[in-house]
């Protein structure tokens, strides 16, 4: 049992930071469309409109929705949310 839990920390881990990485580079693509004038999508507007409110930058408040929406999904599905 001690392997497998050595295996689950770290692929935990690892799809943590690649979580992240991904997070980064969304919200980098959406201030550069913001920056362009070409608009915002409908899953980018909420964080476009909190940036607005709370003073952050859109990439900012992109990872936070984002971690938030990650939060409410594991909320709803409770034992059905698989980690892996």
């Amino acid at each position: 049992m001690g392997i497998n839990t050595n295996i689950f920390k770290k692929h935990f881990f690892k799809r943590c930071i690649i979580l992240l990485i991904g997070l980064f580079i969304m919200s980098l693509g959406i201030a550069f469309s913001i920056k362009a004038s070409l608009g915002t999508s409908p899953i980018s507007s909420v964080p476009y409109v909190a940036s607005y409110i709370s003073g952050l930058s859109v990439g900012e408040t992109t990872i936070i929705i984002n971690l938030i929406f990650i939060l409410v999904q594991i909320l709803l599905l409770r034992k059905k949310y698989d980690l892996f």
